[in-house]
């Protein structure tokens, strides 16, 4: 006998046929002729039939009277059992005590003003006349507005620069009472100059271009409680972390291009000492503190929202202002990296719909390159397979962090995304949007 098989196994298959079958119960015999004589003796019909039982007769016409004898209505009514009676006028006393009316009424909580009366609609040939609608810009205003930003950056350094330099002038003449001695002393001036300059250029530019981004994108002022909910642990760890990433980055950028072009690199690092950047430490604030928070206003928050009108796609937006961001560095070797860097902070700042987290971002990665990039990365020998490796892992590891989308379960449902983007926490089929 073979052995019988699962049909579990088969879920989708027919089971093969079983050979195993027993020997049938019944036994069969050969047919009996014996059949006996009918029971019923058919005969033949018979035509005897008897006359019918009931006799027709003719219909009988002599009715009897009726046994129902009509008589004349009788008028005898007698008299209506319910006896009416006088009304009564003995009636109580009310039970309710009514009083004088109390005239110390409160003042009433509501402070009433004076009616709004609109103006009725003015009509001219039988239409009602509308005032006219203040008309946006078009595509190549939005797109002239978008350069005007970085424009005005380069004016506010130009001009607190000059500010800067015209006033130390006046001091040191004060000070020293003859103008020769100032002239001879005026590039010692200029270089004392430049950590106040930068200083206070981004300062100005911090509030210039806030003032700037509240009052074009930001007319409807969101309440505090709002901009809180929004600073979640996830979204500022995550800045905080593409934000080290970049910077190692541009790190690696940096010793490529030291690799392929190592004279210019030493000149731009030899003009970066010069102006006191890493060593002062009004230009450290300034670096760490306050570009942060008036470059992303100026290109991620004006330049970006002026392109998106003007190209009406992100990504030629995000190619734009990267592009002057890197050309707001005014040198190769940081413009090259800043540019990439440029991009992914777009990216934060529209996929967050808020410049805040590239803020933290960028203070992630200034202060990165600030305190602790020589000390981190200074180590490393600057070949082809380091900077390679500099280059590659921040990039793929930030591909990963971006790419990446935490989704939780709440009610047997999978949520939108877990971070502040687009839309709010939700658990709806229609969010995420």
């Amino acid at each position: 006998m073979e052995e019988q098989q699962n049909p579990q196994q088969y879920p989708n298959q027919t089971p093969p046929p079983q050979n195993n079958y027993g020997n049938p119960q019944q036994q069969y015999q050969q047919p009996q002729n014996g059949y006996g004589n009918p029971q019923q003796q058919y005969q033949q019909p018979q035509n005897g039939y008897g006359n019918p039982q009931q006799q027709y007769q003719q219909p009988q016409n002599n009715y009897g009277y009726p046994q129902q004898q009509y008589q004349q209505p009788q008028n005898n009514y007698g008299y209506p059992q319910q006896q009416y009676q006088q009304p009564q006028n003995n009636y109580a006393y009310p039970q309710q005590q009514y009083q004088q009316p109390q005239n110390n009424y409160g003042y009433s909580q509501q402070q009433y003003q004076q009616p709004y009366q609109p103006y009725a609609p003015q009509m001219q040939n039988g239409c009602a006349y509308q005032p006219p609608q203040k008309k946006e810009p078009g595509r190549v205003a939005n797109f002239f507005l978008s350069l005007l930003p970085l424009v005005g950056f380069f004016a506010v350094q130009i001009l607190v620069s000059v500010v800067v330099v015209v006033i130390m002038v006046f001091v040191n003449a004060f000070q020293s009472g003859r103008t020769q001695n100032v002239m001879a002393a005026y590039e010692e001036i200029v270089s004392a100059s430049i950590p106040v300059a930068t200083a206070l250029a981004h300062l100005v530019s911090a509030v210039g271009f806030a003032f700037w981004y509240r009052l074009s994108f930001q007319k409807p002022r969101p309440a505090p409680r709002e901009t809180v909910q929004k600073l979640r642990p996830e979204p500022i760890l995550m800045g905080l972390g593409l934000g080290i990433l970049m910077a190692v980055f541009s790190s690696g950028t940096a010793g490529l291009e030291t690799l392929l072009f190592p004279r210019m690199v030493e000149d731009t690092y030899a003009m970066l000492e010069q102006s006191g950047i890493g060593t002062n430490y009004m230009v450290i604030f300034a670096t760490v503190i306050l570009a942060p928070i008036g470059e992303e206003l100026i290109f991620r928050g004006l330049t970006m929202k002026y392109a998106e009108k003007a190209f009406g796609r992100f990504w030629a937006a995000n190619l734009l202002q990267a592009f002057l961001f890197g050309v707001a560095h005014m040198n190769w070797v940081q413009g090259v990296y800043a540019f990439f860097g440029g991009l992914v902070l777009g990216w934060v700042a529209h996929h967050y719909k808020s410049v805040v987290f590239s803020m933290i971002m960028h203070f992630a990665v200034n202060s990165f390159s600030t305190f602790g990039g020589d000390y981190a990365l200074g180590w490393i020998p600057v070949n082809f397979l380091s900077v390679t490796l500099l280059i590659v892992i921040p990039a793929a590891l930030a591909v990963g962090l971006i790419s990446w989308r935490p989704l939780r379960r709440k009610n047997g449902r999978r949520s939108v995304r877990a971070f502040p983007h687009k839309r709010v926490w939700c658990v709806c089929a229609h969010c995420e949007r």
